[in-house]
């Protein structure tokens, strides 16, 4: 990640009587600071940009060449980065409505050296900022990559298929009686609504079992998480390059990373260990007239709404018509079930479009779990 915020120096006193190994802990443990972005000069200055002499690093021109040199990086030329640049249309579609703003648009890259995009590691960095926003839409993009969003909707197609409610009306002491249709309407209600969680709480589970040991989701979601690439559409703030040293330059490694199937990104999967399970709105809050982006209402209100309808109606129709309990409440199942199935079946193709859509009409809201400030490799 970039360091172009001013910070405190390191205290005099503790930097003028010290040795080389001892100076270069220090920097280490004071970590994310102006060392850091000092070092991303000390290696532009050696690649032939603008000179630079850091105070904080001992020898600086010394580790530069020595930097550029086994990475053949002399006379390549180079420059900083603009400190934000835009997110893209993409990216910017999960923070509605709001938008991208503040550190989620600093960019991956700290150099630009010759063609390459490099992102520095000098010791222990974040992968991302650590905002809750930027780790959902990181989590939508990845999960939109590994293309297996019908595979999901087929499950939750799979669920809404097998509602079966209980026709067991023995524990409400339902004898038949006409006067108490209303009574077994509201059974009817409840018992498809208890089928209706059941397979809302089944899908959760699906959701929750894509993440474990999915190495494609993990590697989408490091990659993304690493390069900025969907998030800046490949402009000069997504990263292509990560280059890990230590403050004495010793041994540099530059890794080229473009793709999510890079050897590099594996590297760093069991250092970010990326996880996901699935919060859950409750029913009781979720009004009626609630509906999500795409225009349709969420799961629970839509089901809610049908099934009220259907049970008021029914019911009127039911001691119109002077019928028994048993095959009122067998029509009432009956059409209740075409209501839901019908509708599941118009907003498919539409679940189908992206996971957000799929999450968000299902009232969940995905708990990202990851290690971000790792250690990274060489």
């Amino acid at each position: 990640m970039s360091y172009r915020r001013s910070i405190e120096q390191l205290r005099p006193a503790r930097t003028q009587k010290i040795d080389l190994l001892e100076k270069s802990q220090i920097l280490l443990q004071e970590g994310n600071t102006q060392a850091a972005f000092d070092m991303e000069q000390v290696i532009l200055s050696a690649a032939g940009g603008p000179f630079f002499k850091s105070k904080l690093i001992p020898n600086s021109k010394k580790v530069g060449d020595n930097i550029v040199r086994k990475l053949k990086l002399k006379n390549k030329g180079g420059k900083m980065p603009k400190n934000t640049y835009p997110a893209s249309k993409e990216w910017s579609e999960y923070f509605k409505p709001g938008k991208p703003k503040g550190s989620t648009l600093t960019p991956k890259t700290d150099m630009l050296i010759g063609k390459f995009r490099v992102s520095l590691k000098t010791g222990p960095a974040q992968l991302m900022s650590g905002e809750k926003k930027e780790a959902t839409a990181t989590f939508y993009t990845a999960m939109d990559k590994t293309g297996t969003v019908d595979k999901a909707v087929k499950q939750l197609q799979k669920h809404i298929d097998n509602l079966l409610p209980s026709t067991d009306m023995t524990k409400l002491n339902i004898k038949g009686n006409k006067t108490e249709l209303i009574k077994s309407g509201k059974f009817a209600e409840i018992e498809i609504l208890k089928k209706a969680d059941e397979a809302h709480h089944a899908f959760k589970n699906d959701m929750r079992n894509v993440f474990v040991n999915n190495q494609d989701f993990a590697r989408e979601f490091v990659f993304e998480a690493m390069t900025g690439k969907t998030k800046f559409g490949n402009n000069e703030g997504t990263s292509d390059h990560f280059l890990v040293t230590d403050f004495e330059g010793l041994k540099p490694t530059i890794h080229k990373v473009t793709k999510s199937s890079d050897a590099y990104v594996g590297k760093l999967l069991k250092y970010v260990s990326p996880d996901v399970t699935f919060k859950s709105s409750q029913k009781a809050e979720t009004k009626a007239g609630k509906k999500t982006k795409t225009g349709y209402y969420t799961f629970w209100s839509a089901v809610k709404v049908g099934v009220n309808m259907i049970v008021e109606e029914e019911t009127k129709n039911g001691l119109l018509l002077n019928e028994g309990v048993f095959d009122f409440i067998k029509r009432v199942y009956t059409r209740a079930m075409n209501w839901i199935k019908n509708f599941f079946n118009k907003i498919y193709e539409v679940l189908k479009k992206s996971y957000k859509a799929l999450i968000e009409f299902m009232d969940f809201e995905p708990q990202v779990r990851f290690n971000n400030n790792i250690d990274w490799p060489s």
